[in-house]
């Protein structure tokens, strides 16, 4: 006995010296390091095997002005730009570089995902509240006691008694929606008996007596239902089992949250069409402008030649040939700002610097050997909106009112879960059991208290329990103060949406006057372009006949030129005012022909699916009431109402009508270089 113990003893020393020193490793240094101040730290790489990607690495050197080799043509139009836009746009690009800067604001296709699969106030994390719990335990107890007693007969005595228990609980709970709380366990109880020693006075005989062990196995089934607190179909869905007042995460709100990640994702997608439509038009914009600045740089050097002819035949002067000259390089240089403009120094987007923002956009490389061209002409067909229409469809479709629908949804039903902290804790328990005594766990079911098993299932020891639990806080002031602040929140959103659905509105009142205004400018620089050429060409004749000098020739051809980059710059404009009035109407991605949808799933997930909906297929359940309504169910992202009425104006152009579709050149026919007879003049019509 005495070596036992002595075993025993050194066991539990060596199990106690383990679990204080844990897992410490050996310090091979001596000595620590002597630190010279000041300590800096170093700055390291991050051990990660990811190459960089090949679009952002092999790229070609980019286009120049001074480059000797003219790029391949590209051509393309809108909805091949859109195309190609969204199968690379696995993250949402803008032309401010925030990817780079700042990536954990940048959106990407997976922000919807990680919100449904978010670990925390994900679906399927506030689902798992309502998971089976499985808990076991098993646990082995030795216990020894000393006891000393004094007699007068017999003198002083000293007992030593000894128990040996061992038990092991299984349980397996259930929460369901209502609140209810399903548990079934079972426990087994090992006594393996109660040794007593007695050592009397020298004078007597020792004493000892054994009382012989048995198992006791236990059955329960117990039922939990609140009747106030946590009660209810609806609360259980809004706040969760183990909700408590300000912190609800329950199946209705992580749903919401992803549908209000689903509405910035929308959102991030109709910015993204909205500034690749942008840079089209601007490369468009840029090519019609490098087509003026051409035209006028060659007619200045035109001038340049004929006064440098004039000059050596003694019919012009030094002044008139450096002004000619110093025209020419002007022109030069406004040709290859329209050429490759766009540094900071540069007051216009040239066509390199804008096929390099839509290529950032598109998610190609910024350069391959090719050079995009709009394929796509701008429509300078009028275009007449419904106002009404487009007011009651702003309030509908726009994506930010639908987000903070959503969240003045969220609002609502979290004043409703923290209404019902408010009640007390009163909950109706009934417990079952049944009870099995016996010498042995299996033992032999013949003899009579044989096995503790066959004990139990003969059902001669049962029992149960019925009754209420009640308990409550006094004076409820955290509770009270969930309720003020759920509803200083859903206040708070609802004027949130009043100031939007204010500021939208405003916002369309000024796009069907921006579209007006654009449309009538439009028109007003049309006919200016016609004007500025006819000016041109009056004053080339009089500058032949010698009546004007030549600076009013030289004015003639940068108004000119001026002229026709202020139309396109107003045809890019009325086009983009069409665009933005799609945009506050909500209507944009529809007008673009984008629609959102859940990317195709793995073989093996749909097979999953199949199992998973055998298993889970919903049943009805007369006895339980379903919560109030939360979604009217999906959002048509296709809009309900037609397309504004078009007015086109066909024909030969006069004063106050705005060219239908003024096409200098045939798509695609953007040269660099022009000759004289190529100098742009609006043409009527088609």
């Amino acid at each position: 006995m005495s070596n036992s113990r002595s075993a025993t003893v050194m066991a539990a020393a060596v199990l106690l010296t383990i679990l204080v020193l844990g897992c410490r490793s050996h310090n091979v240094l001596e000595q620590a390091p002597v630190l010279e101040p000041p300590y800096t730290r170093e700055i390291d790489t991050p051990d990660v095997n990811i190459s960089p990607a090949d679009e952002a690495v092999n790229v070609v050197e980019p286009l120049t002005v001074s480059q000797q080799q003219e790029p391949q043509d590209w051509f393309l139009s809108l909805d091949e730009v859109v195309q190609i836009t969204l199968n690379n746009s696995d993250v949402i690009r803008d032309l401010g570089g925030r990817v780079v800067t700042t990536p954990q604001t940048a959106s990407s296709i997976y922000d919807p995902a990680l919100q449904e699969t978010n670990p925390q106030f994900g679906v399927e994390a506030a689902l798992s509240d309502f998971d089976a719990q499985v808990a076991s335990n098993l646990f082995l107890n030795r216990d020894e006691t000393r006891a000393f007693s004094s007699f007068i007969t017999r003198g002083i005595q000293t007992s030593t008694s000894q128990n040996l228990n061992n038990q092991f609980d299984f349980e397996v709970s259930k929460q369901s929606a209502t609140g209810t709380r399903f548990a079934v366990r079972n426990i087994t109880l090992r006594n393996e008996g109660q040794r007593l020693s007695i050592t009397p006075n020298p004078a007597d005989l020792p004493f000892s007596s054994f009382t012989p062990g048995q198992y006791n196995a236990l059955f329960e089934a117990e039922v939990r239902h609140p009747l106030l607190q946590g009660s209810g179909i609806g609360f259980n869905r809004i706040a969760g089992p183990n909700a408590t007042p300000g912190n609800y995460n329950g199946v209705v709100l992580a749903r919401i949250r992803t549908d209000i990640a689903l509405a910035d994702f929308e959102a991030s997608v109709r910015e993204l069409m909205l500034g690749v439509e942008s840079a089209y038009w601007q490369l468009y914009f840029a090519y019609r402008t490098l087509d003026a600045r051409t035209a006028a740089y060659e007619a200045a050097l035109a001038s340049w030649r004929i006064v440098q002819h004039q000059l050596e035949a003694g019919t012009a002067d030094g002044e008139q040939e450096a002004l000619a000259r110093a025209n020419y390089y002007q022109s030069k240089a406004a040709m290859q700002n329209a050429l490759s403009g766009g540094t900071a120094n540069s007051q216009i987007v040239g066509v390199y610097s804008a096929e390099r923002n839509l290529r950032q956009l598109m998610g190609i490389p910024s350069n391959d050997g090719r050079l995009i061209r709009p394929r796509d002409e701008p429509s300078a067909a009028r275009r007449i909106f419904d106002w009404q229409d487009s007011l009651e469809m702003a309030m509908v479709r726009r994506v930010e009112l639908r987000r903070q629908r959503w969240t003045v949804k969220q609002r609502e039903n979290e004043l409703l879960a923290a209404k019902n902290f408010l009640l007390s804790e009163v909950d109706l328990v009934g417990l079952y059991r049944w009870r099995g005594v016996g010498d042995d766990l299996m033992g032999n079911r013949d003899v009579t208290d044989g096995s503790a098993f066959a004990d139990m299932w003969g059902g001669d020891l049962q029992g149960w329990q019925l009754g209420l639990q009640y308990s409550t806080r006094l004076g409820k002031r955290r509770e009270h103060a969930a309720v003020s602040a759920a509803e200083l929140l859903l206040a708070r959103e609802k004027a949130v949406l009043r100031n939007q659905e204010l500021t939208i509105s405003n916002s369309l009142s000024g796009q069907f006057a921006e579209l007006d205004r654009a449309h009538s400018v439009g028109r007003a620089n049309f006919n200016r372009s016609i004007a500025e050429r006819q000016r041109l060409d009056a004053a080339m004749a009089k500058y032949d006949a010698q009546v004007v000098l030549l600076e009013f020739v030289l004015q003639a051809q940068q108004n000119a030129a001026d002229a026709d980059s202020e139309y396109y710059r107003s045809l890019v404009d009325y086009n983009m005012a069409v665009a933005n009035v799609h945009y506050q109407r909500g209507t944009y991605l529809d007008y673009m022909g984008v629609h959102l949808a859940e990317g195709p799933w793995s073989p093996d997930a749909y097979r999953s699916y199949e199992k998973e909906f055998r298993r889970f297929e919903p049943r009805m359940n007369y006895c339980v009431m379903e919560p109030y309504q939360i979604s009217q169910g999906p959002y048509a992202q296709t809009a309900p109402v037609q397309e504004p009425a078009i007015s086109a104006l066909e024909g030969t152009a006069v004063e106050g009508e705005f060219s239908p579709g003024i096409s200098l050149r045939a798509p695609g026919e953007y040269p660099t270089k022009t000759n004289e007879d190529d100098v742009l003049a609006p043409a009527t019509g088609r």
